[in-house]
Formats: C-alpha cells, sequence, structure tokens
C-alpha cells in the first residue's frame, strides 16, 4: 500500500491510459484476425449485395423529377384590414407547415387531375408504371375507381421540400415521362396558389357575413335596450333621460335629500327639547310647589304669595287678641284659606303646564322620527331606480359603442374586398427534366456495397459469436477445463510433422509429479478425430527421446494400430486377457529401437466385458514394471463404456480434439463421463487444425 501511494497520480493516469490503449490495440487485433478468418464470408456477401444493386439498376425504370417553387409570405388569409396576431407573425415555419400539409391535401390533387385531365388517360398510368382500372369494384363504377387511382398516384410522385429557414417551397413530382413530371409540377403549383387565393376571398366573404350578422344582433339589442331604459323610466316617473347618457331630471331625489337632512335638523332639535322638558316635568313633580323655577318665576304667582303671608301674618297677630270663634279671627283664617287654595291652584295649573309641555315635545319627537322614516323608505327606493336606470343607460351605451365599432369594420372590409393578397407567390416554373433521377448508379451501388460490407461484418459477428467450436487453447479451457498440449495441423497424406509432435511428446515427460506418466489413455468424444494417428506419432517422437515405449491398442472395435504400423496381424491383448496367450507372444517389435506395440488380436463380441476383468488391471502393473510409459489406444468416449472403464484403469488420459469438430456440449458431456469414472485427464491436443486458423490461434494462445 505504501509503495502504491507513493506513486505520482500522473503517473497512474498514464498507466491506466497505456493500459486502455493496449486493451484497445488488442480488441483490434483480435477483431482484425477474426474478420481475416471469415474474409470469405465477409466477400461473397459484399459480391451478393453487388450483384444485387447492378441487377436493381437494370431492372429499374428511370424516373425523372420536375421540380416548381413558390414563395410562402406571412399575408394574413383572414378578412381584409385584419392584421395578423403576433404569434402568427413571428412562428413563419406554422405557415410553411400548413402550406405543405395543404399542398398533399385530396383536394389539391384532384384539382391537378381535372386541371390535367388525367382522368382517362393511358399515357398517365403508364408512366407511373400503374396499371388503369378497367371495372369497378363494389359502388363504385370504372371512371370513380380510375379517379381514386388517379388521386393516389398523384400523391404518391409528390414532393415536398423546405429548405431551411427559407420560405421557398419546392414542389417536385417524379414519374417516367419527364413533360408529365413538369406539367403535373407546375400545376400543382398553381392549384396550390389558386387555393390560396379562392380560400382568402372565402374568407373575406365569410368574415363580412359574420359581421352582418353581428352587427344586426348588435342593432336589436341595442333598441331592445333602449325600449326597456324608457319603458322603466316612463314607469318610475323619471324624467329628463336623454338618449341613454343623462340622468333623471326631476327635482324629487333632491327634494327628498334636502328635507331628510332638514327633518334630522328638527329632530335633533326635538330631541333635545323634550330632554328640557323632560327634566322640567320630573322636577315639577318630584318638588314642593313653592321651590318650583317656574311658580317662583310667575309674576301672579309672587303676589299670590305675597298676599297668602301677609294673611298669614295677620291671622297670627289676631290669634294673640282674639280667641279662633272670634268673628275676625273666623275671617282672617277663611281669607287665608282662600288664598291657600288659589294658590294651589295656581301652582297645580303651572304643574300641569310642564306637563304639558313635556307631553308635546315627546309627541313633536316622534312626528319628526316618523316623518323621517317614510323619507328613507321613499329616499332607498329613489335610491334602487336611480341604481337601475344608470345599469339601463351603462347597457345601452356599450351595445351603441358595440354597434358603431362593427359597423366601421363592416365598412371597412366592404371598401377593401377584392384587393386582399394570398401567401403563395409563383417563383419558378417546372422545366423539362433531361436527366433522370432515378436510379442513381453510384449512390446505388456505394449503397450496396457499404450494405455488403455491413451485412457480411454482422455475419462475420455471429458466426464468432454463436460458433462455439473448439478451435483454440482458450476455447478449450473456457468450454471443458482442459489444458492445451499442443496443435497438430491438417495434412493431405496423414503423415504429423515430426517438428510439431517433438514439443507435445516433450509436454509429456512433464505428465505427472514423477516425470512420464507410466500409463497413458488416448481416446476421443468421437471417431475420426486422429487419436490412432496422434498416438503413432507420439509413440514414435517418445521412441526418438530414448523412452521405452509399449503401445497397446485397446480399441477392440475398430483397431488401427497394427495397420499404422505394418505389423501382420496376429495374437494380441484380447488373447492375454482370455489366457490364450502371454503378455511376451503378443509383444511386436515395431522396428523402431525403444518401441514395442500390442496389438489387439481378435476382436471380441463384448470388449466392455473384456476390459472390465480385473485381468486387465495385473496385465497393465507387469507392463507399466518392464516401459517407461504405456501408451493405450481406447475407443470413443461418447456412445461407448469402453474408455471410462481405461480411464479408471490408466494413470493419465489424454484428450484428442479435432480442430472446429467438437463443440462445447458434447465435448462436455464426454469429458464429465472420463472424470466421473476417476480418470485423471493430463490434457488435449487439438488435431487437423486448419492452417488459415494458425495466426488466430497464437494470438489468443492457441
Amino acid at each position: 500500500m505504501g509503495e502504491r501511494a507513493s506513486i505520482p497520480r500522473s503517473d497512474r493516469a498514464v498507466s491506466v491510459a497505456g493500459g486502455r490503449l493496449a486493451h484497445l490495440v488488442q480488441v483490434s487485433r483480435n477483431a482484425g484476425i477474426v474478420v481475416r478468418r471469415n474474409r470469405i464470408i465477409l466477400f461473397v456477401t459484399m459480391a451478393l449485395c453487388v450483384l444485387a444493386g447492378v441487377i436493381y439498376i437494370l431492372l429499374s425504370t428511370p424516373d425523372y423529377l420536375a421540380t416548381a417553387s413558390v414563395e410562402v409570405d406571412e399575408v394574413p388569409a383572414g378578412a381584409a384590414g385584419v392584421a395578423p396576431r403576433p404569434d402568427e407573425a413571428a412562428d413563419g415555419q406554422v405557415i410553411m407547415q400548413t402550406q405543405m400539409d395543404v399542398l398533399r391535401s385530396r383536394t389539391i390533387a384532384e384539382d391537378v387531375a381535372r386541371d390535367l385531365a388525367l382522368v382517362g388517360s393511358q399515357r398517365f398510368f403508364e408512366s407511373m408504371d400503374s396499371e388503369r382500372p378497367e371495372q369497378g369494384v363494389g359502388t363504385l363504377n370504372q371512371r370513380q375507381v380510375e379517379a381514386e387511382q388517379v388521386v393516389k398516384l398523384l400523391r404518391d410522385g409528390l414532393t415536398v421540400e423546405l429548405p431551411g429557414q427559407s420560405r421557398v417551397m419546392r414542389i417536385g413530382f417524379t414519374s417516367a415521362d419527364p413533360v408529365l413530371s413538369a406539367r403535373v409540377a407546375n400545376s400543382y403549383a398553381d392549384s396550390l396558389i389558386r387555393a390560396d387565393l379562392k380560400r382568402g376571398f372565402e374568407s373575406g366573404v365569410q368574415a363580412r357575413r359574420f359581421l352582418l350578422g353581428e352587427l344586426d344582433g348588435a342593432r336589436r339589442d341595442l333598441e331592445r335596450a333602449e325600449r326597456d331604459l324608457a319603458s322603466y323610466a316612463a314607469r318610475v316617473g323619471a324624467t329628463g333621460i336623454v338618449g341613454g347618457a343623462g340622468t333623471p331630471a326631476g327635482a324629487k331625489g333632491g327634494s327628498v335629500a334636502s328635507r331628510l337632512d332638514q327633518l334630522n335638523g328638527f329632530r335633533a332639535q326635538a330631541a333635545a327639547e323634550r330632554i328640557a322638558a323632560q327634566k322640567r316635568w320630573e322636577s315639577a313633580r318630584a318638588s314642593n310647589t313653592d321651590t318650583l323655577p317656574e311658580i317662583l318665576g310667575n309674576g301672579a304667582m309672587q303676589q299670590l304669595m305675597t298676599q297668602r303671608a301677609q294673611a298669614r301674618a295677620d291671622v297670627a297677630e289676631e290669634r294673640q287678641f282674639r280667641k279662633d270663634a272670634h268673628p275676625e279671627m273666623r275671617e282672617a283664617r277663611a281669607r287665608l284659606n282662600a288664598l291657600d287654595e288659589q294658590a294651589d291652584a295656581m301652582a297645580n295649573n303651572i304643574r300641569a303646564s310642564i306637563r304639558q309641555q313635556y307631553e308635546v315635545a315627546v309627541h313633536s319627537e316622534k312626528t319628526i322620527a316618523g316623518e323621517i322614516a317614510g323619507l328613507e323608505r321613499d329616499a332607498l327606493v329613489e335610491r334602487g331606480r336611480d341604481m337601475q336606470i344608470g345599469i339601463m343607460e351603462r347597457q345601452v351605451d356599450t351595445y351603441r359603442l358595440l354597434h358603431d365599432s362593427l359597423l366601421q369594420r363592416y365598412r371597412d372590409m366592404a371598401s377593401q374586398a377584392g384587393f386582399q393578397a394570398g401567401h403563395i407567390q409563383p417563383l419558378d416554373r417546372a422545366a423539362v427534366p433531361t436527366r433522370p433521377s432515378s436510379p442513381h448508379i453510384g449512390v446505388t451501388m456505394l449503397l450496396a456495397s457499404l450494405g455488403g460490407l455491413a451485412f457480411g461484418l454482422l455475419l462475420v459477428a455471429a458466426r464468432h459469436i454463436f460458433d462455439d467450436a473448439v478451435t483454440s487453447a482458450d476455447t478449450l479451457a473456457e468450454r471443458v477445463d482442459l489444458p492445451l498440449l499442443g496443435s497438430i495441423p491438417a495434412t493431405g497424406d496423414g503423415a504429423l510433422p515430426g517438428d510439431i509432435i517433438a514439443p507435445i511428446a516433450a509436454s509429456l515427460l512433464l505428465g505427472s509429479v514423477d516425470g512420464l506418466p507410466r500409463s497413458i489413455l488416448f481416446t476421443s468424444a468421437q471417431e475420426g478425430e486422429g487419436k490412432s494417428a496422434t498416438l503413432h506419432a507420439l509413440a514414435l517422437a517418445l521412441a526418438g527421446l530414448g523412452k521405452r515405449v509399449l503401445v497397446v491398442d485397446c480399441d477392440m472395435r475398430r483397431p488401427k494400430q497394427h495397420s499404422l504400423f505394418r505389423l501382420t496381424p496376429g495374437k494380441g491383448i484380447s488373447e492375454v486377457m482370455t489366457g490364450q496367450a502371454r503378455a511376451d507372444e503378443a509383444i511386436a517389435d515395431s522396428g523402431v529401437p525403444g518401441l514395442s506395440v500390442m496389438p489387439c488380436g481378435a476382436m471380441p463380441p463384448n470388449p466392455a466385458e473384456l476390459l472390465s476383468a480385473s485381468a486387465l488391471d495385473a496385465l497393465l502393473g507387469e507392463l507399466q514394471g518392464r516401459y517407461d510409459s504405456v501408451l493405450i489406444d481406447a475407443p470413443p468416449i461418447l456412445g461407448l463404456s469402453d474408455a471410462p472403464l481405461l480411464a479408471a484403469k490408466a494413470q493419465a488420459t489424454v484428450l484428442i480434439v479435432e480442430w472446429g469438430r467438437n463443440h462445447h456440449g458434447g465435448l462436455r458431456v464426454a469429458v464429465d463421463r472420463m472424470r466421473s469414472a476417476g480418470g485423471a485427464i493430463l490434457g488435449a491436443i487439438l488435431t487437423k487444425q486448419h492452417a488459415r486458423a494458425h495466426d488466430y490461434d497464437y494470438h489468443r494462445g492457441g
């Protein structure tokens, strides 16, 4: 960790970048090898695609494209004098797209067909490479079906281009007849211009009709509002309504308000007087008569009180000299009583007067309050009437303004009718093309070549991805987890070169911890993979290295070792296993120093039963003690039980795999059978390797 931390960050970045570059180079190199291995597929695919392009060019009918152009302006197509909305003026692309959709519409196609009289024209159908309908279909007669076909062909042959931010629209038509292409393109441009002008004129007419209807409605609304205002004013008695813009001229509203203000003042004054009268009455009712201010301030009452005081004094004076029965005394008391009665009567009258003043003040206040309440009700009614009249007057003014505005707009449109410009203006007429637009030989051949290259690379990649045949050390290790001991190229005569076999034989010397295994079983997953020939070549190579080698042919179904060593058929291992011969009698000299052969001998009816006998263990033990290594030729693994039986008895097993033949499913089954039987598989040898795979296998590590 310390060493890694001490490495500068820049150096680590350079190292990572270098690793990625090396990986990219390796991937590119492997891809190049894959392409080189499958170059025949790539070349054949490209050749077929190019041939298809040539056939397409030869069989295609030349087509001619004629192009006319028009200019699209931002002139409103609606009513005259109506300015375009800001969003319409700014978004010119919307207008261009709209005109393009109009050009592709069925209506324009029908107009072109009528203009050029294409319905019933045999030349048009021939130029469009189409059959002319000869009879009707369903409820349509022959001419209707032909018209439908003409419209479809016109719309199929039409091309419209909007180049960038330009307002120029290019209208093209393609057919086999250059003259027809030019005529149709020009007719499309003319039809688009006519349709735009017609649409503008019809929209103006419709706008005027719409405005006229709105004007009539506004006039009726104005008349109704004026009648309602006049009727309401007459019903409520309002006067002075002038054209709906005035207010009631009667003075009733003003008199009610002023009278209400005046009565409010009177009510305040009456309330004050009532409060003062109430206080006087309460004081008069609760106080003594002699102390009332009204009595004290009354001159007659004062005079009467003076006289009464004098009478009282006279009575008191007479009482000093005379008795009560004295006539003068009685006269004096009678005069005092008369004055008291007269004073009490006058005081009662004054108190009654004060009470009457209070009651009058209360009545006056109530009267004024009642009149004010009535005036307030009248004021509310008058206010509601004025408000309703104001609402009706504003409604009249609104309808009058709307009517005048619509009338002015209608006059403007009527004066400008027929002067509305269209969106579409002609620019260039379509000329008769002199060169066909399709098929384009250069483009077609380029597309065919590129398509063939892409398709060929796709096939090569698919073959590389989905081909799971064993062709290298990587695929062998990946599919069955076996090391590769070596590869043997395919030869026409079946002879195996010594410079290829020698390294494989040398690798066998390291097959175990003790060096060369004492017994080695050679087998293959399927027959015909070259196991017998490989064993023969390895036996010669090991003998050449100074090893004493014995070849035992245990393939009792199709023995080949005697023919490879050119031996005369005689006794072999089958006779030894059945006790008909001894091992020494079955071993033959191969003619190569250090190399002996024990052929198969007679082929038994049941080889598996013979190979499973315990006598084979004893025989192999005896032979392993006499030779450096015993090489056993066994039958194929799949479909037979001989090889697993022999693998359990041999010290090591070598699997022979034919290059490109064994796929990972069957080969894995064969390896699993050998391992489950107890066989120790040393590795595999690829045989019959194609020469074109040498570079690939070298770079893949095989």
